[in-house]
């Protein structure tokens, strides 16, 4: 494998490399960087005249396709929320494309321009990308490039601006490669601006590798399921998704918190499925909820006789019936009825403190009053 100036027999092979280019960025997020057919088949050729068009070749097969051009680039001469990191010559890398076929082929072109600008004296290596580019932002960061602003093409268009510095600095703002082509970083990563602010990287958030959401989530969804016929498993279901969002939001670890997320979609579906269920059941067998709670009929309390407590119809305790109830209106024996048999308190004189037959009745015990022909008590 060997990078090579590129060759006019090499145009279609290198086309297609950036035809696949195009559809990956779309694909990507990044559906405004190469558009309105850029680069262009006159482009490219006009590359290949000036010699500044490499490729990736392996075994006759190109891996991937760069501009590498030295010199001052005009777009380059303005620089916002930021600063260069060197002002000395540099190199710059434009239309970097992969066939998609071999890891790592983008830091075997970086590492060979920074080589070919160190050789030729120039003090570093810049490059630019579109701010929805983040595959060609972490592939700079990766290879020693450090984010220094926003420069504009001819076109005004924004970009992102990078620079990986080619030789060693003397002073703090060296920003040396080590030997894996990884900036070390330190207190003067990136270049201070005017104000001594570090311009800083407008990236993603880099999620964390904890899993503690994860686990809980995944204990929620297992605790919802076995709870499924009863109403706590959406409590715990409802916890379980929102801790597995954040875990997801939050953390590269995933596995758990899908998890959780689908045991929870499960009970959910389950005690959904157990009401219809029990409702269709209910329904088929003419029963209403009135039957469940609170019968009126049926139950405790009710009026239709079946020995409960204070029913109606006189068989049970306290009902109106009569019937051995209590304080019934039945009068068979019942305590406190109204028909007089043998009961207390009722009204035919047959049973005990009956109205007249029993001690202390009106007329026949003590403290009488008066009956003709009978006894006077004071």
């Amino acid at each position: 494998m060997m990078i090579r100036r590129a060759a006019i027999q090499d145009l279609e092979q290198i086309m297609q490399i950036y035809a696949r280019a195009v559809q990956y960025m779309q694909a990507s997020g990044n559906p405004n960087q190469w558009v309105a057919g850029y680069p262009s088949r006159t482009l490219i050729e006009e590359d290949i005249a000036r010699g500044v068009s490499y490729v990736v070749d392996r075994d006759s097969v190109i891996e991937a396709v760069f501009s590498y051009i030295e010199g001052e680039d005009p777009t380059y001469r303005q620089i916002e929320q930021g600063m260069w990191r060197t002002n000395g010559s540099y190199g710059t890398v434009h239309r970097l494309a992969s066939a998609g076929r071999l890891r790592g082929v983008a830091g075997i072109c970086f590492s060979w321009c920074a080589e070919q600008a160190k050789l030729h004296g120039c003090s570093s290596l810049r490059a630019d990308t579109h701010q929805d580019n983040r595959i060609m932002q972490h592939l700079l960061q990766k290879n020693g490039f450090v984010y220094c602003g926003v420069i504009h093409l001819a076109n005004g268009a924004p970009r992102l601006a990078f620079e990986r510095v080619a030789v060693a600095l003397e002073g703090a703002y060296a920003g040396m490669q080590n030997p894996n082509r990884m900036n070390p970083g330190g207190a003067y990563e990136g270049t201070p601006n005017a104000n001594g602010m570090n311009p800083g990287m407008p990236q993603q958030k880099q999620k964390g590798d904890g899993r503690g959401y994860g686990i809980a989530s995944l204990i929620l969804g297992i605790v919802s399921v076995l709870l499924f016929c009863t109403c706590i498993n959406w409590v715990t279901g409802i916890l379980a998704i929102i801790f597995g969002i954040i875990q997801i939001t939050k953390n590269k670890e995933q596995g758990l918190a899908i998890g959780g997320i689908i045991t929870a979609a499960i009970s959910m579906v389950l005690s959904v499925v157990l009401y219809l269920a029990m409702w269709f059941g209910m329904t088929n067998a003419g029963i209403t909820y009135e039957d469940l709670l609170y019968d009126q009929y049926d139950d405790s309390y009710d009026s239709d006789g079946s020995d409960p407590w204070y029913d109606g119809d006189g068989n049970g305790s306290y009902d109106g019936g009569g019937n051995d109830g209590w304080y019934d209106g039945g009068g068979n024996d019942g305590w406190y009825d109204g028909d007089g048999n043998d009961g207390w308190y009722d009204g035919d004189g047959s049973g005990g403190y009956d109205y007249y037959n029993d001690p202390y009745d009106y007329f026949r015990d003590y403290y009488d009053v008066q009956e003709p022909g009978g006894n006077q008590f004071m």
